[in-house]
């Protein structure tokens, strides 16, 4: 610093201030109508007892950067001379706090003690030469009688005599720590507001959430509780915590009135005194103005939009080092509304998840229902059919439907211990096409009655079906066994091929007595052959639906079929039709189902 020539830095002396003032030339600088109290206290001063001496005595220098100083609606403030004695406008006294307006003609190492070491180099280079400015800089000061978070945005201009002498400083000044803090707090809360929906529904894994988000946050919240009202809807229990350290235990012995009262008034409670009730509760590195115990909290309600009862509370406890006012209020009760918010949402994702396990098992039931219905139904018209020894039979109707269906199979006692076999399908399902599958199983067991060839039943259920309407492309395996002789004789009208594995797992599908669907050519000649088979060997005859699935084609579907009888061939004919109904079917069919076991006596 330099004093009318003396250059560089110098320590400051003791500041003299007081007495009577004197209205000068400056005030003909001043023209203000009316003039600010701070102008007129400016102007009224007593310079004579400050480093600046009376007013008349200025240099036109120093009287031109004081008028400039007290005509700004900016914040300025003029340091002049070594001593830096100060001159200031009604923009810069707020900066001030309570050294305003005591601070007036003071040296500035005197009044901004607590933060000279910062600015002490910043003034030496303006008085060296230089020009400094700084952006949101961070300052802590006790202006208000505690050290408080502070943020300036400023520069540093110099005053020059006549000859080039740097005689005084210009700061020209805007304090923005409401914008700062403005900023880290949005920030803060489009954190909140971006947490991922709870996908389990926790109401306390969603306070967890939150509350990690405010733990990041600790300069404004330097420590958090959440309490949750249970089931009873009168008691609140604290879920989540971050903060409290060492004095865990307030949880459950400082704040349960207070959370009480604000969730039954539904408005915020503050309580102070927590750095005597819990000397343990400091804000330890959670600012940059250094640590310090918290004395204060917000009690805030988590209310809910139609909700009469909030869901709960959030204690947040506030910073020592910054002021609490109203938009330090407004950012915890938003804070406290995202929290409510994510609270809720996982309360809603629960109710959804327990709406939907019930629905599911409102279906589950249903489709059971409607599938014994459907079974049942499907069984009556079969008819109660007793098996002889050595067969299986199964149906299963199309996943989740009630109708019936057109698959059938039969089992008809021929002379000479000779068995009948039939399996069929009629396009479409519900009551018309189980009418049809009815006439025409009547009509296999009657003609199966009359005449042991496959090939002819499938001619004359030709003539049949075409009489009866609907009855036009239905498939239809028909065949003889006959166990003594170890023989099959077999005739297909478009049905899927029927499937011999043999005791040793050699396996056939049965092709070679293969025509048309029934009904589609007049006069068809229908083709039948025999095979034979060995001891233990089993025949299965089945419907499309056991090996049909929209994402594999036939092929693969019908050599799933020979796999499980095959690793089923040692098997009784139930317990291979239950391990048949296992693999093939579990995978719940979109068409009904009808399957016949035959094994031949060992």
């Amino acid at each position: 610093m330099v004093d009318h020539g003396t250059s560089g830095p110098a320590g400051p002396p003791a500041c003299r201030s007081g007495g009577a003032g004197l209205d000068g030339r400056l005030a003909e600088l001043v023209p203000g109508s009316p003039r600010t109290d701070l102008q007129r206290s400016v102007l009224a001063h007593d310079w004579a007892t400050t480093p600046l001496g009376a007013e008349e005595l200025w240099s036109p220098t120093l009287r031109t950067a004081a008028s400039t100083v007290l005509n700004t609606r900016f914040a300025m403030l003029l340091m002049w001379g070594r001593d830096l004695v100060m001159v200031y406008n009604d923009a810069y006294a707020p900066m001030l706090g309570l050294r305003h307006p005591k601070a007036l003609g003071q040296c500035v190492p005197d009044v901004w003690v607590d933060v000279w070491a910062d600015i002490e180099p910043m003034i030496a280079e303006v008085f060296a030469g230089g020009v400094t400015a700084f952006e949101d800089l961070p300052l802590v000061m006790t202006r208000n009688g505690y050290p408080e978070e502070c943020y300036f945005t400023f520069s540093y201009s110099p005053v020059v005599e006549p000859g080039g002498t740097v005689a005084g400083l210009l700061n020209t000044v805007v304090e923005t720590t409401p914008r700062v803090l403005a900023a880290r707090r949005m920030a803060v809360l489009q954190q909140l507001g971006s947490l991922p929906r709870s996908v389990h529904g926790s109401a306390t894994e969603a306070c967890a959430a939150a509350l990690a988000v405010l733990a990041e946050a600790r300069t404004d919240c330097p420590f958090g509780l959440v309490y949750l009202l249970g089931a009873d809807a009168h008691t609140a229990d604290p879920v989540a915590g971050y903060g409290i350290g060492d004095a865990a235990d307030l949880a459950g012995t400082v704040f349960p009135a207070q959370v009480r009262e604000a969730i039954a008034t539904r408005s915020v409670v503050t309580t102070s005194g927590l750095a005597t009730a819990a000397p343990g509760l400091s804000a330890t590195g959670a600012s940059p103005a250094g640590d310090a115990d918290v004395d204060s909290a917000f009690v805030l309600p988590l209310t809910v939009a139609g909700q009469s009862t909030p869901v709960g509370a959030l204690v947040l406890g506030t910073s020592p080092h910054l002021q609490l006012d109203e938009d330090y209020r407004g950012f915890l009760s938003l804070a406290a509304g995202q929290v409510a918010a994510a609270v809720t949402d996982a309360q809603a994702v629960l109710a959804e998840r327990r709406r939907a396990a019930e629905r599911a098992e409102y279906d589950n039931a249903r489709a059971q229902f409607f599938t014994e219905v459907a079974v049942t139904l499907q069984r009556a018209v079969l008819g109660p059919t007793v098996l002889p020894e050595g067969f299986a039979v199964h149906y299963e109707p199309a996943s989740g439907t009630l109708e019936v269906g057109g698959d059938w199979y039969d089992v008809v006692d021929l002379p000479d211990g000779q068995y009948g076999v039939v399996v069929g399908d009629v396009v479409g399902r519900g009551l018309p096409a189980a009418a049809v599958m009815g006439q025409l199983r009547s009509a296999g067991r009657a003609l199966l009655l009359e005449s042991h060839s496959p090939a002819h039943v499938l001619a004359a259920l030709d003539r049949f079906a075409d009489l009866v309407p609907g009855a036009s492309c239905s498939t239809v395996f028909c065949a003889v066994v006959d166990p003594a002789a170890g023989t099959l004789r077999y005739s297909s009208a478009g049905h899927v091929p029927a499937i011999v594995v043999d005791s040793d797992g050699s396996s056939r599908f049965l092709t070679a007595a293969g025509s048309l669907p029934l009904a589609v050519l007049a006069d068809l000649v229908r083709p039948e052959r025999d095979v034979a088979l060995g001891p233990g060997s089993t025949l299965l005859l089945y419907t499309d639906g056991l090996v049909e699935r929209r994402d594999q084609d036939l092929d693969q579907g019908m050599d799933r079929a020979v796999a499980a009888v095959t690793e089923g061939r040692h098997l009784a004919p139930a317990a291979l039709a239950d391990l048949l109904t296992d693999q093939l079917l579990s995978d719940a069919p979109d068409d009904d189902v009808a399957f016949l076991l035959y094994r031949t006596p060992g």
